[in-house]
């Protein structure tokens, strides 16, 4: 495992560090900073997290994704996200 920097819907949002067999969320964004120094085992894993995260949230930096928006994009959740 190595760093990662994380996008949602083309927004860095955070990184990844690798913390023995987990991986670290450090948050760079305020939509996401509750999810800031969890565990997680795979970026999969946090995806999810910050997906559900947001969709939950009220937030209106741009960043913060509403139920009706994601239905209405071509493709699904995962192509919202990108590591590198």
């Amino acid at each position: 495992m190595s760093k990662q920097v994380v996008e949602y819907d083309g927004i860095p949002v955070g990184i990844t560090v690798p913390e023995g067999d987990r991986l670290k969320f450090i948050a760079v964004k305020y939509p996401v900073i509750e999810l800031d120094g969890g565990f997680y085992h795979d970026i999969a894993e946090l995806r999810s997290a910050i997906s559900n995260h947001l969709e939950r949230s009220d937030s209106d930096d741009g960043v913060s994704v509403s139920a009706s928006a994601a239905a209405e994009r071509a493709g699904n959740a995962r192509n919202d996200f990108k590591a590198a």
